[in-house]
């Protein structure tokens, strides 16, 4: 059984796991070599050039699991949405809420719409690795909405706020939408053979506690309700220290946390029951990569008497990030004693 599998289950293992968010991207060799002659959905709809993007970080790095190659976004298709990408600006919806209100050709997620062969490119990794975890994932429901709402990223929630503020019956039935979609696409993932499913909620931290409560954690309560013990489930959010406590009341088993935090003060607070996961700044990794030593050796020797701890990002990997500082950091985060 892997360090990873382990920790994940709360088991004894002799290392702690490493893997970093967005570690199958735009800083590797081979994806670039891949997006020189193919978009990001011609690579999304190819199961080999898939595995051979989600294995080269793990060859490359030495990291403890894999994380299929895919976008949050896609599968926003399959509810009637027009997604595209656009260079250096991120994915675009072509008819939005901002740009058509009246929602009339949405509709809830329809399975045959959904063209990308994901469980077959999980399937295909597998065979090909079998002895690398890989980890299926999905957008939370509130990031998955801004994008649909404003037609682009919209990181402050500004569009989602005025639509919550002034239609909330629009803004419950994109979450719904978004919600349901959420976890048939992670029990896709979860056939295939996904050894967790990791939920990105990157904006989550833009909203207030009682916010969060009322229109957020609902939605959050039916995906864990949904996929509870199938395999262990992970929460990724940012800048969401003020909303530390309603992020631990709900039923995810790993909290993925940011930079923001002190991530053993976290569990001394709160207790050892979830996992944790994280939390080097990015930003350290991709410009000052000696600071970025320094931290990932206090990050793990403050938690390394924690099974329950993987080491990752508070972020995905910058585009600007070395290979060579991410292989780094995995060597000095392994060399820990546990």
């Amino acid at each position: 059984m892997s360090d990873f599998i382990n920790a994940l289950n709360g088991e004894y293992h002799s290392r702690i796991p490493v893997w970093f968010m967005r570690q199958a991207g735009r800083y590797m060799r081979g994806y670039s070599e891949f997006r020189k002659s193919k978009s990001i959905k011609e690579l999304c709809m190819n199961p080999e050039i898939i595995r051979e993007i989600t294995y080269e970080p793990v060859r490359e790095l030495g990291v403890d699991s894999a994380i299929i190659f895919f976008d949050i976004m896609l599968p926003a298709e399959a509810l009637g949405f027009r997604v595209d990408f656009r260079e250096n600006h991120g994915p675009v919806i072509e008819n939005s809420i901002a740009s058509d209100p009246s929602m009339k050709k949405l509709h809830d997620f329809n399975i045959s719409d959904f063209y990308y062969p994901l469980e077959a490119s999980i399937r295909n990794f597998r065979e090909k690795h079998s002895n690398v975890p890989i980890i299926g994932f999905a957008g939370g429901p509130l990031t998955i909405a801004s994008y649909l709402m404003a037609g682009s990223s919209d990181r402050d929630l500004l569009f989602l706020k005025k639509t919550l503020g002034s239609d909330t019956s629009s803004f419950r039935r994109i979450m719904e939408m978004v919600t349901e979609m959420v976890i048939q696409v992670s029990k896709i993932q979860i056939r295939a053979g996904s050894a967790a499913i990791q939920i990105f909620d990157s904006w989550s931290g833009n909203l207030s506690p009682n916010t969060f409560s009322q229109f957020v954690k609902p939605y959050l309560d039916e995906i864990v309700s949904d996929l509870s013990g199938l395999v262990p489930l992970i929460y990724f959010s940012t800048s969401t220290a003020g909303l530390l406590k309603n992020i631990y009341d709900l039923g995810f088993d790993f909290l993925s946390l940011d930079w923001r935090m002190d991530l053993r003060e976290v569990m001394e607070r709160y207790g050892t029951k979830k996992g944790i996961q994280g939390n080097l700044d990015p930003s350290l990794a991709e410009r000052f990569p000696e600071q970025a030593f320094k931290e990932a050796m206090m990050i793990a020797k403050d938690m390394r008497d924690f099974d329950r701890y993987i080491f990752n990002l508070g972020h995905g990997v910058l585009p600007g990030t070395d290979v060579k500082t991410l292989k780094k950091i995995v060597e000095i985060v392994h060399g820990v004693e546990r």
